[in-house]
């Protein structure tokens, strides 16, 4: 391909993500971004080759902005089915211990949802590949925190928020990327998200050392982001972050998180 129809090409997608951003800050949709060039010179199959390659799907990704209603639902019921979900699956099966992601579909794969929910980890570097259905969003919890009162008996609701506030006002990095785009710690930092208090019920032998299960009263909060639909094809997203909490009531005083997903859509 020449350089003259790269050019061109990019300035093309490049005016229409600017329409789609503004179209919607004012109805939560999103809309596929196109780019159509014909030039007599360039052969069919090149034309094929660029219009279905993996990278093209890759830079085709959107994601929601804050305060939007990716789906029709605001991101604080997002992150309240989200902690539903992933509380609610036995330790031993469940994707937040998955090293590899051959669970990473646990509790999802006959699920009526938008988003499919990639997962936390204990910790530390994780390489996961999963194979997710096309044509539905990914929900990426970049630095996420739940606090129950599974984890934290007799505490009151007030206290649970407090708790979860206090664990990600001491976030010092976050870090995203979806196939080539990037966003770094400010841009990130305005997808912070505090919700009100849900209920989430917990097997027995459950995460977060929880032993008896039953129904908690939960507050989350932290840094989460929503994508459009994906098309067919390979994705890579990556996302890590990091906190240092002195305060002596922080759930966790010291965390990083380096999480590498490779994603196919089918």
């Amino acid at each position: 391909m020449s350089p003259t129809l790269i050019t061109l090409c990019k300035l093309h997608i490049k005016t229409n993500i600017m329409l789609l951003y503004q179209h919607d800050k004012n109805d939560d949709t999103l809309s596929p971004i196109t780019c159509f060039v014909i030039i007599p010179v360039l052969s069919m199959s090149l034309l094929f080759s660029f219009a279905f390659s993996p990278v093209a799907g890759l830079n085709s990704v959107n994601t929601f902005p804050p305060g939007s209603k990716p789906y029709g639902l605001t991101y604080a019921d997002h992150i309240k089915n989200f902690w539903k979900w992933v509380l609610a699956i036995p330790a031993k099966d469940n994707p937040l211990n998955d090293p590899t992601g051959d669970k990473c579909a646990a509790g999802q794969s006959n699920a009526n949802s938008s988003v499919f929910y990639l997962s936390v980890s204990n910790g530390g570097t994780t390489h996961r590949t999963c194979k997710v259905p096309a044509g539905i969003g990914i929900f990426i919890p970049v630095m996420p925190v739940e606090i129950s009162d599974k984890e934290s008996p007799k505490a009151s609701v007030q206290e649970l928020a407090a708790s979860a506030k206090r664990d990600q006002d001491s976030v010092n990095s976050l870090y995203l990327k979806i196939g080539d785009k990037e966003y770094n710690y400010q841009d990130l930092v305005k997808y912070r998200t505090h919700t009100d208090v849900f209920e989430v019920t917990f097997p027995d032998n459950a995460v977060f050392g929880v032993l008896k299960g039953g129904i908690s009263k939960a507050v989350a909060d932290g840094f989460y982001i929503i994508t459009g639909p994906l098309a067919k094809g390979t994705y890579i997203v990556h996302y890590k972050s990091s906190l240092l909490c002195t305060d002596p009531g922080c759930s966790d005083p010291n965390f990083a998180q380096d999480i590498t997903y490779t994603i196919i859509a089918q």
